[in-house]
């Protein structure tokens, strides 16, 4: 049995990937919303709130403070693989171990953050790279033999858990900084009275080159999260922490600008 617990937009997708590769008598899916639940069963998926005995437990719940409920909560009576999807603190991993030594668990821990974009049919669950961070040699074994039935094998970078769980919110700050800087752009360019759109492009026609479009912030719920978390990680950098306030000035800049066009 497969359990993924979390049915929220990262592991609802995984859950129904997998009920389609696996069978939907072969996964389980968690959550403590009851309306989703619901809909669920009435595709004729398994689900339930609590988590049954499983051989492999998938986490995809929001928070670092989640997962580690749900790590503390976990019947681990199969040796199971646990599989991380969610985007977590740097560090957590070396505190999941610590417990399990502590507390004298007995699983295989595996990092294997989600990448993918909902409604991206190009870059979705399992067609694209991901980084898989592996506690020992048996733990990645374990987890390319999972998942390479899920997806291309060659598609999975293994490493170690402490470069895994850096990975994505790295990939998301580093995103996060390439808005802030056209943002910044915008700004400059229409106090000077300069089209960015035009420069933009211009400038981007250079081929390792690519200004990325200015809108009205970032914003959603990854970005901002992952930048935070990089900056709690490497509280002594100081190019983050500029970043995270030249968006919240930009923001306020979108603001005021919409005020004096009304």
């Amino acid at each position: 049995m497969i359990t993924i617990i979390g049915l929220g937009e990262i592991g609802g997708n995984v859950f129904s990937e997998m009920g389609k590769i696996f069978g939907k008598n072969e996964v389980f899916g968690v959550d403590l919303d009851k309306k989703k639940l619901e809909e669920y069963k009435k595709k004729g998926f398994f689900v339930g709130e609590k988590a049954p005995t499983s051989e492999v437990y998938i986490i995809a719940v929001y928070t670092t403070d989640q997962v580690m409920d749900v790590i503390k909560s976990l019947d681990y009576s199969k040796k199971p693989l646990v599989s991380i999807e969610s985007t977590i603190l740097p560090g957590t991993s070396k505190k999941i171990l610590e417990w399990k030594t502590k507390n004298k668990k007995e699983f295989d821990l595996l990092l294997f953050p989600h990448r993918f974009n909902p409604c991206d049919v190009e870059h979705y669950v399992f067609n694209l790279d991901r980084v898989m961070g592996g506690e020992n040699e048996r733990a990645l074994k374990r987890g390319l033999e999972l998942f390479s039935k899920c997806m291309n094998k060659k598609l999975i970078h293994t490493t170690t858990l402490e470069v895994a769980e850096l990975t994505k919110p790295v990939e998301n700050a580093y995103r996060f900084m390439e808005i802030a800087i056209a943002q910044e752009l915008k700004k400059s360019c229409e106090e000077k009275g300069i089209d960015f759109e035009e420069l933009r492009k211009a400038a981007s026609t250079k081929w390792n080159i690519k200004i990325l479009e200015a809108r009205e912030g970032v914003g959603g719920k990854c970005l901002p999260k992952d930048i935070q978390l990089i900056n709690s990680f490497f509280p002594d950098n100081e190019l983050f922490k500029k970043g995270f306030e030249f968006n919240e000035n930009y923001k306020k800049w979108v603001v005021e600008k919409t005020k004096k066009k009304k």
